[in-house]
């Protein structure tokens, strides 16, 4: 008695080997979660970069109210209101005739520093020798046939 293939076996009987290549399917499950990873990745960094120029965007912008508000300012002090504003504060304008002494670490050292008169020939030979042994690039003219 021979069986059709339309009737349904046991499970028992079933052939052992229901998914034929079942290292196809995980190489390709493999592949496919690295594409999904990689386009979370890919969707991640877009957010990110969304999110950083809307942050540049506002940071440009509170930059330039704070230059207008500077700017209001400085228009509107007026320099009698500056020096009611100093005296509150304690300060007091300066002369023109006070000089002012500072330590003299606090300056730069204007003075050059000495050369030895002895390496002043050495040096001058030097670049007598040097011009000599190693010839200075020219440009050359472009040679047409």
């Amino acid at each position: 008695m021979s069986r059709t293939r339309s009737e349904s076996l046991p499970f028992w009987r079933m052939p052992e080997r229901l998914i034929k290549h079942p290292e196809l399917w995980v190489a390709a499950m493999v592949v496919i979660s690295m594409l999904l990873v990689e386009v979370w990745q890919t969707s991640r960094m877009a957010q990110l970069s969304l999110g950083l120029d809307q942050t540049r965007s506002e940071l440009k912008q509170a930059d330039a109210q704070l230059a207008f508000a500077h700017a209001a300012a400085d228009r509107r002090s007026t320099r009698a209101e500056l020096l009611q504003m100093g005296e509150q504060l304690g300060l007091k304008p300066t002369r023109r005739e006070q000089v002012w002494s500072l330590p003299s670490e606090y300056l730069a050292d204007d003075r050059a520093t000495p050369r030895e008169d002895a390496d002043l020939p050495a040096l001058a030979l030097a670049e007598r020798v040097q011009g000599a042994l190693v010839p200075e690039a020219t440009a050359r003219g472009r040679v047409t046939q």
